[in-house]
């Protein structure tokens, strides 16, 4: 499995955070690479689960993400299936009247031995550059809903 991890300080409270970042129809606007997003009923709660279609280096992965553990303000967790499969995990750690967000994400792409060479040499980049830049966008998001009183 490929381990990518990144996070970012945002100058706002862990439940401004949660309206954007668990409200499954706002993921193509700050995750870099969804392209569509379509909950269940469920969804964010326990065992709902979010279909993505996912794009990174020209390749498109249709992927399910469903809710393992989710304790408002503090993590969430998925499990990751599909076209490529894996774990997430998203926590907050308070640092004053910011919060830190950790977005840990653990997959596999399919393909055995060759699957994991083009991980190696090109879809990992891209998914870390992917991460680091919604975890931007997620932060620019929050800081405008906060600007304009959303």
């Amino acid at each position: 499995m490929t381990t990518v991890e990144r996070s970012i300080v945002i100058n706002a409270s862990t439940e401004m955070i949660d309206k954007i970042a668990l409200d499954a129809h706002r993921l193509p606007e700050w995750y870099v690479g969804v392209e569509k997003a379509t909950p269940d009923s469920l969804y964010p709660e326990v065992d709902g689960r979010v279909i993505l279609v996912y794009k990174a280096t020209g390749i498109t992965f249709n992927l399910a993400l469903t809710v393992q553990e989710l304790v408002r303000g503090d993590h969430v967790a998925y499990q990751m299936g599909g076209m490529m499969v894996g774990t997430q995990q998203w926590g907050y750690t308070p640092e004053g009247e910011k919060t830190r967000l950790t977005a840990l994400v653990d997959y596999e792409i399919p393909g055995g031995a060759l699957g994991k060479v083009a991980d190696k040499l090109v879809v990992e980049r891209m998914n870390a550059k992917n991460l680091e830049k919604s975890l931007e966008n997620l932060k620019a998001l929050v800081d405008a809903a906060i600007l304009y009183g959303f």
